[in-house]
């Protein structure tokens, strides 16, 4: 798992499938849409109705999104509608990354790190550093397998940047850093040591800066997990 931000004009948080596409810019490879067609319509209807026995407490949302209900779909009915969501839904990542300004940071492996030296926890709480990494209000669907795309408005950048940017916040993050308390606690990557403290406290410092040069743009910041 990768952590991504992107620091983008305000206007892009009203339109999630351009969000969506900063993190999947290019149409998967292997979609291929007559051959995908044609095996959807040959067993796709019957494959999801069986899903839908294993996850029941989703029926109700699969029935909404294809517009079938679980017996149609069992028959083999919806194979048309099925394609063309799942048509949408892949196809709304390609055609490149949307227009304008978006200064990109990559947190690599080190964003569970970074986020337990800013926090001392192994998730995100209320407080405005636990946030810094693994908060935000999510902004789109889940297109990566590891959460949505969340995203940090104008005025909560400047607040993370001035928060990110105190004296005591990096003071307070290298005392946490303790290689065998974050193997305890499995703090991603895992398998922490002493030699692994530079690079997770140059990964927080990229992240202030990052923020830092958001927040005097005035830019708002969206982050995935992919």
């Amino acid at each position: 798992m990768l952590a991504t931000f992107f620091a983008v004009e305000p206007e892009l948080l009203d339109d999630p499938s351009s969000v969506e596409r900063l993190f999947a810019p290019d149409l998967p490879a292997v979609f291929d849409p007559e051959p995908m067609r044609e095996a959807i319509l040959a067993r796709g209807p019957q494959l999801l109705a069986g899903a839908m026995d294993l996850h029941p407490q989703l029926r109700s949302q699969i029935e909404q999104s294809v517009g079938r209900t679980q017996a149609a779909l069992r028959s083999g009915e919806g194979g048309e509608a099925l394609f063309a969501l799942m048509k949408q839904r892949m196809g709304g990542r390609g055609g490149g990354r949307p227009e304008g300004a978006h200064d990109e940071l990559s947190l690599d492996k080190a964003w569970h790190g970074v986020h337990y030296l800013l926090s001392g926890t192994v998730e995100p709480g209320e407080s405005l550093l636990s946030q810094a990494v693994l908060g935000g209000t999510e902004i789109c669907e889940d297109f990566s397998g590891y959460g949505p795309a969340r995203c940090f408005t104008v005025p909560q950048v400047a607040g993370l940047a001035a928060a990110l940017g105190a004296p005591e916040t990096e003071r307070e993050a290298e005392a946490r850093y303790d290689p065998q308390r974050m193997d305890e606690l499995q703090i991603y990557p895992f398998g922490w040591s002493p030699e692994a403290r530079d690079w997770i406290l140059g990964s927080f410092r990229d992240l202030r800066g990052f923020q830092a040069d958001a927040a005097s743009n005035g830019r708002a910041v969206v982050t995935c997990l992919v």
